[in-house]
């Protein structure tokens, strides 16, 4: 039996369209299902439903008896007690004979003994060593491990939920952007966690280079219909081209039938109209040709019928064309865009970095790579100027204006909307299109739009880029590496998006 089948499920919000319809498919054991689909597409809503969170609107979830689910969401972990406490809470039997343990003044000598050998009888060291390695591959240091979750940071809290949803015994994972403040060997490690571990696995996910090597079936929520490939994520998205390209041929190949028939249908009615009457000085009934006349008449609407009579193929969804942008205002700067010197910052108790030099042409790309909390985000800050070196010094060339995208596009005024923030201009506009921001959101405020949506608003002839990736769907990265390419001035970014660095292609690579 399956571990979960659905059937006709559909869901909406009041305020919103309907976000799906009679999806129907099934997770199986060894499952590794992608769910894929354009920002606001429903993905995250259908893994709440799956995880039991939300009441969908209509249709039916089996699940296996004794089910065991875990979610992970994008809000992370949350409670009392230490990260470790708030990880290993994910064995509650485990968690409870852990707590007797560090309380031995309650038990004797002889019931602490006892203790011990339950606890190790059931696995409790066991698991303590199996979330001090996901803890570890998650990036955590050890003496985070005694820190209250709510004094951890959004990305912190999120890696602790993933973390705690792989402590699980979990026969099911429903995970929401589990890469999302993951760092590049992070990302590494959570791969080959997913695709050696038994169980089944549901994945909201923009991480491309994740999704080829752990997907092995693709759901796609498209404009409220649901559709499952078999196979990869690269399988996926070749049978989805075929898929559209055999759509607008067997459109093409309907028109081409019905404009034949209508073809034929209009000679047909010509020929009906000069039959009616008699040739010039032929003496007959005017009723004879009239007759004549109908029954040609018929044939002709006979053969309109014939051209639409069969299969009918509904013209294909057409995108939005995606518009070229040739960046033809950005002014030129110097041959010099960006000198840094000696760079230094730390914090008190923990050094960042230290000697930091490089220099940027006009033109180039430098990629900030290296773990989190290594000072990617603040190197970023410090060359901006909005945090102060703690030595050496930042110069940038002549005529050089600087554009800053903050990561989760955190530095956005919730309550404007993109053609307020961009500018109303057609410019604007055109940028949006590129990066496929839907033309019925550009009035919309930020706080309504989904994190997808608020990530395409917030990207002068320097760009700088915290993560830019965060939250866009395949769609809109390709169209972002596409855009950045065009782009004539100088870009520096820090990214952990393994597909996105290799598209942009860095000349030069810093790492704090």
């Amino acid at each position: 039996m399956s571990l979960l089948n659905v059937s006709g499920l559909s869901f909406r919000y009041p305020s919103t369209v309907e976000l799906f319809r009679d999806a129907t498919f099934a997770i199986e054991a060894g499952d590794c299902l992608a769910i894929a689909g354009a920002n606001g597409a429903g993905k995250s809503t259908l893994l709440r439903i799956l995880a039991g969170e939300l009441e969908p609107g209509g249709g039916a979830i089996a699940r296996r008896k004794g089910l065991r689910v875990a979610y992970a969401d994008q809000q992370g972990a949350a409670g009392a007690g230490s990260l470790f406490d708030c990880v290993f809470g994910a064995r509650p039997d485990l968690g409870r004979l852990r707590a007797r343990l560090l309380a031995p003044e309650r038990e004797t000598p002889c019931e602490y003994a006892e203790l011990v050998n339950e606890y190790e009888a059931a696995g409790g060291y066991a698991a303590e060593a199996q979330m001090e390695r996901i803890l570890s591959g998650l990036g955590f240091t050890r003496g985070e491990w005694e820190l209250s979750p709510s004094s951890l940071s959004g990305g912190q809290r999120t890696r602790a939920g993933l973390a705690r949803a792989l402590h699980t015994e979990a026969d099911l994972l429903l995970l929401d952007e589990p890469t999302n403040h993951l760092d590049i060997a992070a990302r590494e490690w959570l791969e080959q966690q997913l695709a050696g571990r038994g169980g089944a696995c549901a994945l909201v996910s923009h991480d491309r280079t994740l999704l080829r090597r752990v997907a092995t079936r693709v759901l796609e929520i498209e404009r409220g219909q649901v559709t499952v490939f078999e196979g990869g994520y690269d399988e996926y998205r070749a049978r989805r081209v075929l898929a559209e390209r055999q759509a607008w041929e067997n459109y093409d190949a309907f028109q081409r039938r019905k404009a034949a028939a209508e073809q034929a249908a209009e000679r047909r009615s010509r020929l009906a109209v000069q039959v009616a009457t008699a040739p010039q000085g032929v003496r007959g009934s005017r009723d004879f040709y009239r007759r004549k006349a109908a029954k040609v008449a018929r044939t002709a609407r006979l053969l309109r019928e014939r051209g639409v009579r069969g299969p009918q193929a509904a013209k294909p969804w057409e995108e939005q064309p995606m518009p070229v942008f040739e960046f033809a205002a950005t002014p030129r700067s110097g041959d010099i865009a960006l000198t840094v010197t000696d760079l230094a910052k730390s914090y008190p108790g923990k050094p960042l970095f230290a000697g930091i030099t490089f220099h940027l042409a006009r033109g180039e790309r430098l990629a900030i790579t290296g773990p989190n909390g290594s000072g990617k985000s603040t190197l970023l800050r410090v060359l901006l100027g909005l945090e102060r070196a703690d030595g050496g010094t930042v110069r940038f060339g002549a005529h050089v204006a600087t554009g800053y995208y903050a990561q989760d596009a955190e530095n956005l005024e919730r309550a404007a909307t993109p053609l307020e923030i961009c500018g109303p201009g057609a410019l604007a506009r055109t940028l949006l299109a590129c990066l496929k921001v839907r033309p019925d959101r550009v009035d919309q405020p930020l706080g309504e739009a989904s994190a997808g949506e608020r990530a395409k608003v917030a990207l002068a002839n320097l760009l700088l880029l915290d993560e830019p990736t965060n939250h866009l769907e395949s769609e809109a990265q390709e169209a972002l590496e596409k855009t950045l390419m065009q782009y004539p001035g100088t870009i520096v970014l820090a990214s952990h998006d393994r597909s996105f660095l290799e598209a942009i292609a860095p000349e030069k690579v810093v790492e704090p």
